[in-house]
């Protein structure tokens, strides 16, 4: 059953990313963030009527706010990312580092690693390199991949902090991110000095993107809280799959031989890790 909240929330984020992307071609990537965070507030209010919640700690809600905001970085990033680079080239790496990342955490904290998974790290690493070298069309630069990295590095951190919450708080530690990303993101629309205005121009897009950014959450919160964080946070990465066949199928997109090469590898490796 958590698996397949997991394989769920994949699909949902990258359905969100997607549009997402697009928007943040039209619009500043703070300002989708800003919005889509806000948009999504609906979609948890039913999710906290719903699950029950007997028992929220204190520790229950510091690590929910502690992965919002990790995860509020990482979205404007791989946002901004996303709308200037090739999506079929940059949404494998950020799902591959973010499937990596709690991996090494379990290995931290004690978990043992199995032949396979680490065939899948190896693999994942390879997809990074093959992506990322890539010449022609959908090359990402330097600062494109370094964009890439950090955004997987706090979606990494996310899948974390919500597998550090109990089962007993059900979706407060997602009300509690919200306090959180909701302020700092609209502080960054006028820090930047954008007008926080609805997007009125791309408010299908936006809607869309907090909609289904909001509903992966909650599906991922409820896998990490129920079963292994490890398992189900690699398929939660499994959203580059949805982003990327979107990209080629709405957007004409038309990776190289050498870049199927590296999506390959990079859901290969996500798919070693879930075994």
């Amino acid at each position: 059953m958590t698996q397949l909240l997991a394989i769920s929330s994949a699909a949902l984020f990258g359905i969100a990313d997607f549009a997402g992307g697009i928007a943040t071609r039209r619009m500043p990537a703070w300002k989708v963030t800003a919005w889509t965070q806000l948009l999504g507030i609906p979609m948890l209010v039913v999710g906290l009527v719903i699950v029950a919640a007997p028992e929220v700690t204190r520790s229950d809600l510091l690590w929910g706010a502690a992965g919002g905001l990790f995860g509020l970085v990482g979205l404007a990033i791989m946002y901004a990312t996303l709308a200037a680079g090739a999506m079929s080239v940059v949404a494998p790496i950020i799902g591959a580092g973010a499937a990596i990342i709690p991996v090494i955490w379990a290995v931290v904290t004690g978990e043992s690693m199995s032949p396979i998974e680490w065939a899948g790290i190896v693999a994942a690493g390879g997809a990074v390199a093959l992506l990322a070298s890539q010449p022609g069309v959908g090359r990402l630069n330097r600062r494109l991949f370094v964009q890439a990295l950090a955004a997987a590095l706090g979606f990494g951190v996310f899948f974390i902090a919500l597998g550090q919450t109990n089962e007993a708080s059900g979706l407060w530690p997602l009300a509690a991110a919200r306090m959180v990303t909701i302020p700092v993101a609209f502080s960054m629309v006028l820090l930047l000095r954008m007008r926080p205005i609805a997007p009125h121009g791309s408010w299908r897009l936006v809607a869309t993107a907090g909609f289904f950014d909001m509903t992966g959450n909650i599906a991922i919160v409820l896998a990490v809280q129920r079963g292994p964080l490890g398992i189900n946070a690699v398929l939660g990465s499994l959203y580059p799959l949805f982003t990327v066949a979107a990209a080629i199928i709405i957007l004409k997109e038309r990776p190289t031989a050498r870049q199927l090469v590296g999506i390959a590898l990079a859901v290969g490796s996500i798919l070693l890790l879930a075994i």
